[in-house]
């Protein structure tokens, strides 16, 4: 028809209450911790590339970097440029903070780019990052929602999941 659909007729999707795209509240993945961990693509770069590069290192400050939000830190009592223990109940990692503003209060930002032996003793945010399949990804049977492996997909919901920082 050349119409955007975005109804999904699809026993899982229904039973899901996702025959339509709508808001749901992350699961608590990680633990019962205050602050929600996403990641993403900085401005500057994508995965690894440009990282390095002598113009994008003026960018970031050359090493992995965690944003905080500046009430978040002070109550936590971090400042600007330490080194922070991000941690839940799978893991932890150190990395260095970076406070600001433009952070959500209850959200720390992790960007993607920084290759493990970039942390300390390779503990890279993957440690902390559940890995939690959604099911309706094994939904099949109708050509729009057959996943392939070489495609990425099922993937693990590795957004907002939660943690906790404190000083190193």
């Amino acid at each position: 028809t050349r119409r955007a659909q975005f109804y999904i007729d699809h026993p899982w999707f229904i039973e899901a209450g996702e025959a339509i795209p709508v808001h749901k509240e992350n699961p608590p993945m990680g633990g019962d911790y205050p602050l929600s961990l996403t990641s993403g693509h900085s401005r500057w770069s994508m995965h690894s590339m440009n990282q390095a590069d002598r113009l994008m290192l003026e960018t970031h400050r050359g090493q992995p970097t965690v944003l905080l939000n500046t009430a978040d830190a002070a109550a936590r009592g971090i400042r600007d440029g330490e080194t922070v223990r991000v941690h839940n109940d799978l893991s932890s990692i150190l990395a260095q903070v970076k406070v600001s503003g433009a952070v959500r209060p209850g959200q720390v930002i992790s960007y993607n780019g920084w290759e493990p032996y970039q942390y300390a003793d390779w503990k890279h945010v993957a440690e902390v990052e559940p890995g939690m399949v959604k099911w309706l990804h094994f939904a099949g049977g109708e050509g729009h929602l057959r996943y392939w492996l070489t495609q990425w997909q099922p993937v693990p919901i590795d957004r907002a999941f939660r943690v906790e920082v404190e000083p190193a």
